[in-house]
């Protein structure tokens, strides 16, 4: 006996014997264009053997993350740039008149965790006060809002006015978007990186990760 389907409007979509799958060969995911009736379609370059699923091109994710609690599940991927600013205690990377030559970086974001890295000169100090600590503005993302969770990441500073024995990390503090700069002295632990110390055309290299 044949077999036909309708569709909700009692059309009649596939007959039996009249459907047909252009490209079609073992594994390949079929999928269908144009109205009715469809036109199905073998994909070349997506498979799946009842185990593996192969992708022989690009996975794209919607602009806004789709987020799963699941811990195997990957729910974004983005890739862009950021712009480092400098700020003091008011976290204001570019309203106190403040002046650079170089702004510049880069992120990767899978997951939930963030890559990134940058570099800023600045050639005036503007209104920013120079006994505050100095921090780095502009990171892509808030980090995540976890108790304890601080990121480290290194920090590489030229023309800045610090001890030769001295060296300089960032620390990021839960639910922020920017990096606090320590001075790290083997005599006398650590203390914030002052703005006064930074000095006009201080150079801050930074890379890290963060969860966000």
């Amino acid at each position: 006996m044949g077999w036909t389907f309708y569709n909700s409007s009692g059309e009649a979509m596939i007959e039996d014997g009249a459907m047909s799958i252009a490209n079609n060969t073992n594994n390949r995911v079929v999928t269908a264009t144009g109205a009715d009736p469809a036109s199905l379609n073998g994909e070349a370059n997506l498979t799946f053997d009842g185990t593996t699923l192969t992708i022989a091109g690009q996975v794209a994710f919607p602009a806004s993350q789709s987020a799963s609690a699941g811990a195997n599940v990957l729910d974004d991927y983005e890739e862009g740039t950021w712009t480092p600013q400098i700020g003091d205690n008011s976290l204001d990377g570019s309203g106190e008149s403040q002046a650079y030559d170089r702004q510049a970086g880069q992120y990767v974001k899978i997951g939930n965790w963030v890559h990134f890295e940058g570099s800023v000169r600045i050639t005036s100090l503007g209104s920013l006060t120079t006994s505050q600590q100095a921090r780095i503005m502009g990171l892509p993302f808030t980090s995540a809002n976890t108790s304890f969770h601080v990121g480290v990441c290194p920090i590489r500073a030229d023309a800045v006015a610090i001890t030769t024995e001295a060296s300089v990390l960032g620390l990021q503090q839960p639910n922020t978007a920017y990096i606090e700069v320590y001075e790290i002295n083997g005599t006398s632990g650590g203390s914030g990186l002052t703005i006064a110390e930074l000095q006009a055309n201080g150079f801050l290299y930074v890379s890290g990760s963060y969860h966000v």
